[in-house]
Parts: structure tokens; sequence; C-alpha cells
């Protein structure tokens, strides 16, 4: 058997394995999710000398594209985390940040701030509900 031929014979079992695999075995939880062709846009301030995000809770629905627009008010940088989605990005002083995800799966998530910016540094969380 020449080299393509197997190499053919390779391609295509591994095609097959990849379909079988998110056919029959992939989890609910990383599943792709169909998008809900909403978006919902929300304005965030990281308040200056304060270590809060406003607001601190945000909402969604699963399959949203969600759009966070971030002001941060301080003269030094913050950070914007969401694990749960892969996100980090970092909020430059007095400059407006977007920070955009498509809300893939549902529950209570908490967000942060991902770069030390003083004493109230720990204390800068928020919550993230997707609901159904």
């Amino acid at each position: 058997m020449s080299k393509i031929t197997k190499l053919i014979l390779f391609i295509v079992f591994l095609a097959a394995s990849g379909w079988v695999y998110v056919t029959f075995y992939q989890p609910e939880a990383i599943k792709p999710v169909a998008g809900s062709g909403h978006t919902v846009e929300i304005k965030m301030i990281a308040r200056e000398n304060q270590w809060v995000w406003d607001p601190s809770t945000v909402t969604a629905k699963v399959g949203d594209k969600v759009i966070i627009r971030i002001f941060n008010e301080d003269n030094y940088d913050h950070g914007w985390a969401l694990e749960a989605f892969a996100i980090n990005r970092r909020l430059f002083p007095k400059q407006e940040t977007a920070v955009e995800f498509i809300a893939a799966k549902t529950g209570t998530f908490q967000f942060y701030c991902s770069v030390p910016c003083g004493d109230g540094h720990y204390g800068q969380v928020g919550t993230l509900i997707v609901e159904e």
C-alpha cells in the first residue's frame, strides 16, 4: 500500500472518529449552543478608588451575544476576567473597553479584576447569571 493511500485512510479514520465522538460521546456541557440572535448590551464602570464593578451582577439568557462596555474611572489599569468563558481583558485608565462573548452555558459565574490594582483588588468581583 502506498504512502498516499495510507494517509487517505488515516484521514478518513480520523474524521470518522471525530464524528462518532461529537455524535455520541461529547458531554452536554461543552456542546455548542445555537445563538438566540439576541444581543444584550451592558454598561459597566470600575468605580474610582472603590474596587467595585457597577453593576456587580449582570444577567443574560443562554445563546445571547453579550457586549459589556466597561469604563475604568481609575488612573491605573484593571482587568476583567470571566474564566468560565475564557475571557481576560485589560482595562486601561480613563477608557472604555468592550468585551464580547456568547453566553454559551447556563449557570452563575464569577468575574473579577485580573490585574493587581491596590488594597481592594481581591474584593473586586461580580456575578454573571446566564438563564435558560
